[in-house]
């Protein structure tokens, strides 16, 4: 996994292992002194879903009061989870909507090279698909202890995100980005700056 800062604009961390977390970071977490929303108008939502649209299924761009509620659902699960609180009800009951408004079925394709296996997503129920897979992604995840003990907060104390420790001593949600301002502040005050 490789979080990237380069030509992601706004979106300064992306490519988490689960879109659910990359989602989350789209929005400060309560008490943060930044409460920029990156999707607060649909032209936001465009540019997240150019860069994040390889990684969900193809389909129509969701509502964007639709991705907004899944994104809270997320965050207030995935935050439960990193600090140890119990998960909300309601949060699990708005993951679990998104899942059963569309549901998916796995269909064995024959190839030239051999055989396939193909989601097909039935959005006859009017949900969307890109929604459904964040979801069940997340879900399939979360429910996992080993990978969710992964989940981990930045250590930079004026940063808020979240992240997937892969490697178990990352500890920054982009070395790049809060690492590095971490360690200039810690280098300019041993050389003695305030």
């Amino acid at each position: 996994m490789a979080v990237s800062t380069a030509g992601r604009g706004r979106f300064a961390v992306v490519g988490e292992p689960v879109v659910a977390v990359d989602l989350i970071n789209t929005v400060a977490g309560p008490g943060s002194p930044l409460a920029e929303d990156l999707l607060s108008t649909d032209r936001d939502a465009d540019a997240w879903w150019q860069i994040e649209g390889s990684r969900v299924p193809d389909g129509e761009r969701p509502d964007l009061r639709a991705l907004r509620r899944l994104r809270s659902a997320l965050r207030e699960t995935i935050e439960a989870l990193v600090d140890g609180r119990p998960v909300p009800h309601a949060a699990v009951s708005d993951l679990n909507f998104f899942m059963q408004s569309v549901p998916a079925s796995t269909r064995l394709l024959l190839t030239g090279t051999g055989l396939r296996a193909q989601t097909q997503w039935h959005e006859e129920y009017g949900g969307n698909p890109r929604l459904a897979f964040i979801a069940a992604q997340a879900a399939e995840f979360l429910a996992d202890p080993a990978r969710a003990s992964r989940l981990r907060r930045c250590a930079n104390p004026a940063c808020l995100m979240i992240f997937v420790a892969v490697n178990p001593r990352r500890s920054w949600c982009a070395p790049g980005v809060c690492g590095n301002r971490v360690r200039v502040a810690r280098h300019y005050r041993r050389a003695g700056g305030t």
